[in-house]
C-alpha cells in the first residue's frame, strides 16, 4: 500500500535558484519579479509532478538569531547580504504561498534545516513517506527508509531530478546518513563557513570516518592515520572538528507544534491568487490556475513522435514510412476543479501520427458527449480537423484507401468530432504555456519509456483509462461542412506542415 507522500521544501534554496534561474525579468513598471516567477513556476512543476498529499515551504531565520552564530560568530559569515532586487520579492513569494494555501514555517533561534529535519522525522515516525526537497548536501543525514531527498536541478545525464535515499548517500560518502555530520565535522563547510580540519578534504574525511566509524574515533586513533601533517593537524585542531560537527548536525527537537491537518494540501485560493499573479503580470502561470470554462472540457494534448528534436529521423524508416521508434502522447483534461493526466505510447510513430494520436486518445476517454475546448501546438493537426478535413470528407479522400496520409487516425478523430461539441485551439508550442509545456514531457516521457522496453519480448501494449470527471452531456450538434473552398493535395497543407 503506498504510504502518504509529505513534501518538505527549503524555501530559501527554492528563492536563489529562482533568482539566478531567471534573470532580467520584471513588470512593465520596472519592478523586479525573476525570482517570484521563478518560484511559483518551479512550485507549481513540483505539485503537478508529484502531487503530494501534505505540504509546506520552510525558511530560514535572519542567520544572527539562530544558536549556531551564538556558538560560532563566523558561522556564515562569508555569506553575502541578498541582492537588493531580491529584497523587495520576498514579500510577493510569501503572499503567493498564502494565496495557494500552502504554510510557510520558520522557528526563533532555528536554521530551516533544523525545522525540516524536526518535522521529516516526526512525521516519517507516523508513517508518511517524506521528501525533503533541496540541493543542500548537509541535509543528505536525515535521510532513512521513510526519508528521502529531491533535487529538481535536472541531472546532466538522464534529464531528470536527483532523488536520494539511503543508497544514494551511501554512494555519495561511502558511509551511513547518519554520519554525514561526522564527515562535514572533518572536511568542513566552505559555504557555511565551517573551519572543519586544515588539510582533510570531504574524500579524505569519509575515507577516515568508514575505516574508524566515527569523527571521534578518527580523533581516538589519530595515531594510525597515515601522513604526519594530517595527524598533527588531527591533534591541533580536535575541538575545532568537533565544533564543526555541531555546527553540521541538524536539531531534531525544534519546538514547532505543527498539526498534521494544517499541512494537508489544499486548493488555491483564486479570489487572491489570480489578481496577484495579473499584478505581477504572470500570464502563463494565470492560464495554468484559472479553471476551465463552466460546463466545459479543456482538452490539452501533444504528441512525440520517433524522432529526434529538430524533426530529423532519429532511425531508418521502416517500409510503412514511419520511424521505427516508439512514439509517446500526453494528454491532459481538466473540468472544473478537476484534472487527470493520460498518457501512453505506440510502437513506432511519426510525430505527426502522435499528434493525432493524442487528440484521439484524450477524445475517447471522455465518458459522454460533451463540450470540449481542445488545444495542441499542432498546427497540422489543429487545421486539419478544423478545416481540411471537410474537403476530404467532400472529395472522397477521407474514404479512398491511400489517399490521405495517416488516413486511420484522421477517420477515427472525424467520428469523435462528432460525438462532441468542440473548438479546435492553437498554442504556441514551448513558449512558456504551462499546459503544453506539461504535455510534451508527458509525451517524450511516454516515448522514452516505450524506446526503453521496445527490445522486450512481450509486445507494448497501451491502456486508456476514462476519465472520471464530472461532465455534464451534450446534445448532439451536426457538424457543419465548408463548400466555399476548394481542396486539393497542396490546400489541405499535407504536402506543408510537419
Amino acid at each position: 500500500m503506498k504510504l502518504p507522500q509529505m513534501y518538505l521544501l527549503d524555501g530559501s534554496s527554492y528563492i536563489y535558484r529562482a533568482y539566478y534561474g531567471i534573470r532580467d525579468l520584471a513588470t512593465s513598471d520596472g519592478m523586479p519579479t525573476n525570482a517570484v516567477f521563478g518560484f511559483t513556476k518551479m512550485l507549481l512543476d513540483l505539485l503537478q509532478e508529484n502531487r503530494p498529499d501534505y505540504l509546506a515551504v520552510i525558511f530560514d531565520r535572519p542567520r544572527e538569531e539562530t544558536f549556531r552564530r551564538k556558538i560560532y560568530p563566523e558561522y556564515k559569515a562569508n555569506r553575502d547580504a541578498m541582492p537588493d532586487d531580491l529584497v523587495p520579492q520576498i514579500p510577493y513569494i510569501k503572499r503567493i504561498l498564502q494565496a495557494l494555501n500552502i504554510p510557510s514555517l520558520e522557528a526563533p533561534g532555528f536554521e530551516a534545516d533544523d525545522v525540516i529535519a524536526t518535522l521529516a522525522r516526526r512525521y516519517a515516525t507516523e508513517g508518511i513517506q517524506v521528501t525533503v526537497v533541496t540541493g543542500d548536501k548537509d541535509l543528505m543525514q536525515v535521510v532513512d527508509n521513510r526519508i528521502g531527498l529531491l533535487d529538481t536541478m535536472k541531472d546532466k545525464k538522464t534529464g531528470k531530478d536527483k532523488r536520494s535515499g539511503p543508497q544514494e548517500v551511501l554512494d555519495r560518502f561511502g558511509i551511513p546518513a547518519e554520519l554525514v555530520p561526522d564527515v562535514l565535522g572533518l572536511a568542513g563547510d566552505t559555504s557555511d563557513n565551517i573551519p572543519g580540519v586544515p588539510g582533510i578534504g570531504e574524500k579524505t574525511a569519509a575515507e577516515l570516518v568508514r575505516r574508524f566509524g566515527s569523527l571521534e574515533d578518527v580523533l581516538k586513533w589519530k595515531h594510525l592515520v597515515s601522513g604526519k601533517k594530517r595527524k598533527e593537524n588531527l591533534h591541533t585542531y580536535a575541538d575545532q572538528a568537533r565544533l564543526s560537527k555541531t555546527l553540521a548536525t541538524v536539531r531534531y527537537d525544534v519546538g514547532l507544534e505543527v498539526p498534521l491537518t494544517s499541512l494537508t494540501r489544499q486548493a488555491p485560493n483564486l479570489s487572491a491568487l489570480i489578481p496577484l499573479l495579473r499584478e505581477l503580470e504572470f500570464e502563463s502561470l494565470e492560464i495554468a490556475f484559472t479553471p476551465p470554462p463552466p460546463g466545459a472540457v479543456e482538452l490539452y494534448c501533444d504528441g512525440s513522435g520517433g524522432t529526434l528534436g529538430d524533426g530529423s529521423a532519429g532511425e531508418p524508416e521502416n517500409e510503412s514510412g514511419n520511424d521505427s521508434r516508439p512514439g509517446g502522447y500526453g494528454v491532459i483534461l481538466r473540468y472544473g476543479e478537476h484534472e487527470k493526466e493520460l498518457s501512453g505510447i505506440e510502437p513506432a510513430a511519426t510525430s505527426q501520427r502522435m499528434e493525432l494520436l493524442a487528440a484521439i486518445r484524450g477524445l475517447e476517454a471522455l465518458h459522454s458527449p460533451s463540450k470540449v475546448h481542445v488545444f495542441s501546438d499542432s498546427q497540422y493537426l489543429v487545421k486539419g480537423i478544423s478545416k481540411w478535413i471537410h474537403g476530404w470528407a467532400r472529395n472522397g479522400r477521407l474514404e479512398d484507401p491511400d489517399a490521405l496520409a495517416n488516413q486511420d487516425l484522421w477517420k477515427q478523430l472525424d467520428t469523435l468530432s462528432r460525438k462532441h461539441e468542440i473548438t479546435w485551439k492553437w498554442v504556441r508550442g514551448h513558449a512558456g504555456h504551462p499546459f503544453n509545456e506539461r504535455c510534451d514531457r508527458l509525451a517524450k516521457r511516454a516515448a522514452e519509456g516505450g524506446r526503453q522496453v521496445a527490445e522486450e519480448p512481450n509486445p507494448i501494449e497501451e491502456t486508456v483509462e476514462k476519465v472520471s470527471l464530472p461532465v455534464e452531456p451534450v446534445k448532439q450538434k451536426p457538424v457543419p461542412v465548408k463548400e466555399d473552398a476548394n481542396f486539393d493535395a497542396d490546400d489541405d497543407g499535407q504536402l506543408r506542415l510537419c
